[in-house]
């Protein structure tokens, strides 16, 4: 996501033909510069590196948002067929071990997309090395280490978020940062996966009957508003100050706040004599 910008910038302003001529002219001066003819691989490496441009100039990326759909459909899938205190719609008994299995599902359907994920990108990479892609602020380079590293954490703020209920962005905003992401574009992301990670908590806690439909509702209304307050106000403020840093200050305060209120919450649980009960 860190190159659709600069990537958006380059071709509007070339087209496809007019990039593969601007591709053949470079190719040709080369070749004059070093007194050696164009070579096929030289051709093939700048059609494989239009390509690689072409794919990230695009704004939105559709089999990307399919691929996170469908995973989050098979998730709350297997969600909905394990059920709740309220039963299953196919007869699985809360706490049996058809139950636990049917729970552990989820497992092989989320790692499995990782896996997929992490072999597209390393590939990816690899193409774009082999081609001579100049990487620009804000992109990542997605190696063997990375592709472990980074997933990992998010895996463990997803965690967190169903345990404990706290926004995954927390911890996914401040690490797309570290990794060198673009403010904005950190953001945009991280509310992008916010997005579906809720809604699969969510889902999870209106099958076991532990959502009020009508608190629910109210903050997602409340929510949705602010959310779409703090865009305008943030861009505006943004455009005028020209300092993406805002969001980062915006980010510490966010986690600051949340990291109060969260241990004010548990201390006054444990005081109230909250503790851990059955699932079902």
């Amino acid at each position: 996501m860190a190159v659709f910008l600069p990537a958006r910038r380059i071709f509007s302003s070339l087209s496809s033909s007019s990039f593969r001529a601007a591709s053949a002219n470079a190719a040709a001066a080369a070749a004059a510069a070093t007194g050696t003819p164009a070579s096929s691989a030289d051709l093939q490496s700048l059609n494989e590196l239009e390509s690689i441009q072409k794919s990230e100039a695009r704004s939105i990326q559709t089999e990307k948002i399919f691929g996170i759909a469908a995973i989050f459909v098979a998730v709350m899938a297997v969600t909905i067929l394990k059920g709740g205190k309220d039963g299953s719609p196919v007869g699985i008994i809360c706490g049996s071990a058809t139950y636990w299995l049917v729970t552990a599902a989820t497992i092989p359907i989320t790692l499995g997309a990782s896996l997929a994920v992490r072999h597209h990108l390393i590939r990816l990479g690899s193409r774009k090395e082999a081609v001579g892609y100049e990487y620009i602020k804000g992109d990542v380079r997605w190696d063997e280490w990375t592709t472990i590293k980074y997933p990992s954490i998010c895996a463990v703020a997803g965690l967190f978020a169903g345990m404990f209920g706290i926004g995954g962005g927390i911890v996914k905003g401040p690490l797309m940062v570290e990794m060198g992401i673009l403010p904005e574009v950190a953001v945009a992301t991280s509310s992008t996966m916010i997005f579906f990670t809720t809604g699969a908590a969510t889902i999870s806690f209106l099958v076991f009957g532990s959502l009020p439909l009508a608190h629910g509702a109210a903050f997602f209304s409340v929510g949705l508003a602010a959310a779409l307050m703090g865009q305008m106000v943030l861009r505006n403020v943004i455009k005028q100050l020209e300092r993406p840093s805002c969001i980062i200050y915006g980010i510490g305060l966010i986690l600051g706040f949340s990291a109060i209120m969260m241990t004010w919450s548990s201390i006054v649980s444990i005081m109230d004599g909250a503790g851990a009960h059955s699932v079902c």
